[in-house]
């Protein structure tokens, strides 16, 4: 009798067996195409995922692993097939292809190994809008502790999804420009309801900043994720010195208490903007207090209408003659102790308010819209204009010298900080939009001044430093309803830097995207039709008749 054979004899047969059957099968062809184009598309995806998708690195693995045991299955089945056509003439094709696709995995292999783990980062953009501004590295250099940076959103929610993706990618800026000493992770306080509770979030997004060392914690609402928000948010939570600046109450000013998003008459959102400067701001009032607070770096009067006192009028004298900062937020036609104030510093307010039919808002000439080219880019005022590409005033009036050039006093230096066009002009008239036989030219509603005495005045020994104002001739463009559009929080942020001398946080703006259009001609227009439709595909179909013929 004859034994049987073992089991793993049996086993190793039947596989034989099997696999010779798929060999040898009719079809195999079309099952080698299947499983070569199911391992390609695989490898291909998981390539894909591994490189651009993050989150998915481990199914990008697993599907080039899948890939590669299809394809090699697929040559197991055709091996004979392919060791033919290597022998064949069209070997050399066939070893073409495979020496491509060997290339392309090595490629992605390496772009993975040196590319997505190397720290190396180049940012080739016009505006250089991914990269952080040299204030913010300086900041990150200096730093003394670490930072933990929790940022709050709530998955899939649509209006939160905007802020997600800009803040995630600029969080891992600072991160990989920290040295270790920036470290953020992203919680969803549905899931996390204790943790926003520790933190007292409220309100999502937000994203809470904490200095180890310090204990300081300083939260950033949206949509502050900007650069210059986390640069002043590190300022904060590391226990750096925080300027005071004080707001003017009392005669008809912007309410600073108001933050209803849509006021006209809030100044809130302004105030929380200085607030994220790391500055200190409180109202001060002039008739409750009898002397303005040593520590004033800035004074703001955000849009007077009524007079102030004597008594009011005196402190404010004093306190710029002493090498004082002010910021005047001014409508046409503001009161007139506030004039006088400034006609101490050779300054005039133009009666009436600007209607620029050159530049301003479709349909609205006395909203006047400041482009690029009508900021003053030089020194000193260079740092209050810096990177505002735009920006309106919602009903301005014009700033002017109140006294000729040749009469200018030298301990006065003005400088005008943005301009109308030249199809400018004034109108007492606030509801007409044109000026009937007007004087057109270019008004100045940013005006801007330094000096060391008033007219007809000597410097004051006591003073502490250079006097400077800044003087813009609209409130509306700060309020809670414009102060978010195009440049105005830029605009009036910078101004508030340039008094206080924070010159550097000017520099750290957010990031204007380049807009390129390609103009043509109808010409030119209808010679890229052309070629799209006719001359290339005719091109394409001659090249493949070339290559057919010289394979045939």
């Amino acid at each position: 009798m004859s034994t049987s054979p073992r089991g793993g004899s049996t086993e190793q047969e039947t596989g034989s067996t099997m696999f010779s059957f798929i060999r040898n099968a009719p079809f195999k062809g079309v099952v080698s195409l299947v499983l070569t184009a199911a391992g390609l598309t695989s490898m291909f995806v998981g390539v894909i995922l591994l490189i651009f998708i993050t989150e998915l690195r481990g199914f990008g693995l697993l599907a080039m692993v899948l890939g590669g045991i299809l394809v090699t299955v697929a040559v197991m089945i055709s091996l004979n097939s392919i060791l033919q056509s290597i022998a064949g003439r069209r070997g050399r094709y066939g070893a073409n292809t495979v020496v491509m696709m060997v290339a392309f995995l090595t490629l992605s292999v390496l772009i993975y190994v040196f590319g997505i783990n190397a720290s190396a980062r180049w940012d080739v953009t016009a505006t250089r809008q991914f990269s952080l501004a040299p204030h913010t590295l300086q900041i990150l250099d200096s730093l003394g502790e670490s930072i933990e940076v929790t940022a709050f959103f709530v998955p899939g929610n649509p209006n939160q999804e905007p802020y997600r993706i800009p803040s995630e990618n600029l969080l891992n800026e600072f991160k990989h420009r920290s040295k270790g000493l920036f470290e953020y992770r992203f919680s969803d306080p549905d899931r996390e309801p204790a943790l926003a509770n520790r933190y007292r979030v409220t309100e999502y997004p937000s994203i809470v900043f904490e200095g180890t060392k310090s204990g300081i914690r300083h939260m950033l609402p949206a949509p502050l994720f900007e650069e210059r928000d986390i640069s002043s948010a590190l300022l904060i939570v590391t226990g750096q010195e925080r300027k005071q600046i004080f707001y003017l109450t009392g005669h008809g000013e912007l309410d600073i208490s108001d933050v209803e998003p849509d006021s006209r008459l809030g100044f809130a959102n302004a105030h929380i903007g200085m607030i994220n400067d790391n500055y200190n701001v409180f109202p001060l009032s002039l008739i409750q207090n009898s002397e303005i607070p040593e520590a004033a770096a800035v004074i703001i009067v955000a849009g007077p209408t009524r007079d102030m006192s004597n008594k009011e009028f005196e402190l404010l004298s004093e306190y710029l003659r002493l090498g004082g900062r002010m910021l005047l937020l001014l409508e046409p036609n503001p009161p007139q102790t506030f004039r006088d104030l400034l006609a101490q510093w050779a300054i005039k307010v133009e009666d009436g308010t600007i209607v620029d039919i050159g530049s301003s808002l479709a349909g609205q000439p006395q909203t006047v819209l400041i482009q690029s080219a009508q900021y003053n880019d030089q020194e000193p005022v260079d740092a209050i204009t810096a990177l505002v590409e735009q920006s309106y005033f919602a009903g301005a009036t014009s700033i002017i010298p109140s006294l000729p050039q040749a009469e200018m006093p030298p301990t006065i230096e003005l400088y005008p900080v943005a301009t109308s066009t030249m199809l400018s002009c004034m109108t007492l008239d606030e509801e007409v939009n044109e000026c009937p036989n007007a004087d057109y030219r270019v008004r100045i509603p940013a005006f801007a001044m330094q000096g060391i005495a008033p007219i007809n005045a000597s410097p004051d020994p006591e003073a502490k430093s250079q006097t400077k104002m800044v003087i813009l001739g609209d409130r509306d463009f700060a309020t809670n309803f414009h102060i978010n559009s195009i440049g105005n929080r830029d605009l009036l942020l910078n101004s508030v830097n340039w008094l206080a001398e924070d010159y550097a946080l000017a520099s750290v703006r957010s990031k204007p995207v380049a807009s390129r259009r390609l103009i043509v001609t109808g010409r030119e227009m209808q010679l890229i039709r052309g070629m799209s439709w006719f001359v290339l595909p005719v091109l394409m179909t001659l090249l493949a008749g070339i290559a057919w013929w010289r394979r045939r």
